[in-house]
């Protein structure tokens, strides 16, 4: 019964993300997922990066302000980075580039902060060898000029942003919009101090969007860009879109390559996160926290799809 209404739904998902977005929409059955068992301590790991052989992730709100170095055989914790001067008010994604680590504090499910936030601090602090170490980080702050309500209840707002990635030396940020199933694009300065988050565009996802990550290398096989997320029925769905050739800020104006239902909450768990693991060929790899719910669970863990991106 249970596998009859996820394939109604998926069904359902298919047309109208087809009919909306021209996306062609591919089928998870086709690929080989492979699961990572992670530890409990990263029961709510909020995102997903790749970094010289490692995974990273941090859990959201309510956790340690740290970040955590993974064992990508293992599964185990290997290494915690403390940002000393920062607070994990829902830490939702981190980035790699630039030569810095960025921490999202942008976590905003009630669309009442006024703290948003961006961490970065140099990524040469990883090179220590030490179990824990401590960083202090830089501090962008920010606001979104068109959030005029700052109390439309909660998950009621579009305001949330729990994805972005730096590119071409911007940060874009990807919201995560509660009632209009789409995600707007902005973009931010890598330069400490407030700033207004700069509007670029909205792309009708279908979803809410809850991690993002970019390949700009032209002769990669995963060349482009990717969003994760889920539905409000809980259909967890990866996209992937190529990276536009104009000189400005836009990104959804290229083609989009594919959109991937990946299967229910209470199968995969709640998708956060998503990374590029650079193998031969390069696969993408998205995280998942606990989920439970009326009886349903699945564990965090960390997976990746082989083969979706050639």
């Amino acid at each position: 019964m249970f596998k009859s209404i996820f394939s109604v739904i998926l069904f359902l998902g298919f047309i109208s993300l087809s009919a909306q977005n021209r996306i062609d929409t591919l089928n998870i059955e086709n690929y080989q997922v492979e699961v990572l068992k992670i530890p409990d301590k990263l029961k709510e790991i909020s995102s997903l990066e790749f970094y010289n052989g490692y995974f990273w992730g941090n859990n959201d709100s309510g956790g340690e302000n740290a970040i955590y170095k993974i064992d990508p055989e293992s599964g185990k914790i290997v290494q915690t980075v403390v940002v000393s001067n920062a607070i994990n008010y829902d830490w939702e994604e981190i980035g790699f580039g630039g030569n810095h680590v960025f921490i999202a504090d942008t976590g905003n499910n009630t669309g009442d902060r006024r703290n948003l936030a961006i961490y970065y601090f140099p990524i040469s602090e990883l090179d220590s060898e030490e179990l824990r170490i401590k960083v202090e980080a830089q501090k962008i702050d920010f606001s979104y000029p068109e959030q005029k309500d700052f109390n439309p209840g909660n998950h009621k707002t579009n305001f949330d942003c729990e994805a972005f990635f730096y590119y071409n030396g911007k940060l874009h940020l990807f919201t995560k919009e509660w009632t209009n199933m789409e995600t707007t694009h902005y973009t931010l300065e890598v330069k400490p101090g407030k700033q207004s988050a700069k509007k670029i565009e909205t792309f009708k996802t279908n979803y809410m969007v809850t991690g993002a990550a970019v390949d700009d290398n032209p002769i990669s096989n995963t060349h482009g860009f990717y969003l994760i997320g889920y539905t409000p029925w809980g259909v967890a769905m990866i996209s992937g879109f190529s990276l536009s050739k104009k000189n400005d800020d836009s990104l959804f104006n290229a083609k989009t390559k594919f959109s991937l239902p990946l299967g229910f909450a209470p199968q995969v768990g709640q998708t956060e996160g998503i990374t590029i693991k650079p193998d031969n060929p390069n696969i993408l790899c998205y995280s998942n926290e606990e989920f439970k719910h009326q009886g349903f669970y699945a564990k965090q863990s960390i997976q990746c799809i082989q083969s979706l991106a050639k």
